[in-house]
């Protein structure tokens, strides 16, 4: 009797196969990273906007209250703001969360952090109009003598660094503002490592003392740059700027019976 010895056919991937189909779905996954990449940026961008915004409503509120802008904090002021005789033990500093009530990330070192935990900037004016030792803005009751022909606020946001000083932008064609009175701002997603000139304007000094003992990087003048976001090298841009219009919070404080 004959056994028949015929195998059924078998079928599967060969080597080559499976290494083109992983090829592809890479590509795909590799395709749809880069946009959701993007979008989370643009939503942490967004985030970093609203607490901004929020710091920028809580300061006028605080100055409705008191008469006055909070000083900046330090790392060594557990979040609140850090106040010397007649101003501040430092002009650039931190947001004084604490002192505003806000609520929010912050460090070991209780700094409010924007959305790449990075500690949010925050500087104020130190003119003093009527040479009475006094910073206007953040002594109480100091606006109100100085009277409001007389304030001087002198914090400036350029549209490039490109011939600023260290108290003033290069013209009228690249200034946003000269008078603001204070200045909130993040410095991005990529304020571990930056090159370009105009980030670097926005810092210049280091800040330290606190429980870390880590040295922050904090403005060194009064002059700041805010322009559209770029990652052209070398001319990388990505900080995140705003200030309270010198007017804007003159009339509040109108309103509130604090300044005549």
């Amino acid at each position: 009797m004959l056994i028949s010895t015929t195998r059924s056919g078998q079928t599967g991937f060969s080597l080559i196969e499976m290494a083109v189909v992983l090829l592809i779905v890479g590509l795909l996954l590799g395709g749809l990273m880069l946009p959701l990449s993007a979008k989370i940026d643009d939503q942490k961008f967004s985030t970093t906007r609203k607490t901004l915004l929020e710091v920028r409503e809580a300061l006028v509120g605080y100055a409705l209250a008191n008469g006055a802008l909070p000083c900046p904090a330090t790392p060594a002021s557990n979040g609140t703001a850090s106040v010397a005789g007649g101003g501040c033990t430092r002009q650039h500093g931190f947001v004084p969360a604490v002192t505003l009530g806000l609520l929010g990330a912050q460090n070991r070192d209780q700094l409010l952090l924007d959305a790449w935990s990075n500690p949010v900037r925050y500087s104020v004016s130190a003119s003093d109009a009527d040479g009475d030792s006094n910073w206007d803005f953040v002594v109480p009751g100091e606006m109100r003598n100085v009277q409001i022909a007389n304030l001087a606020p002198d914090l400036d946001v350029c549209t490039t660094a490109l011939g600023s000083t260290a108290s003033a932008c290069a013209g009228a064609a690249t200034t946003t503002t000269a008078t603001a009175p204070v200045v909130i701002y993040s410095m991005g997603k990529d304020w571990a490592a930056f090159t370009s000139a105009d980030q670097q304007e926005n810092v210049g000094a280091t800040l330290g003392g606190g429980p870390t003992a880590q040295n922050y990087p904090v403005a060194a003048d009064g002059v700041w740059v805010l322009r559209t976001r770029s990652a052209a090298p070398g001319a990388e841009f990505d900080d995140l700027v705003t200030w309270i219009s010198q007017h804007a919070l003159y009339g509040r404080l109108v309103s509130a019976g604090q300044l005549p």
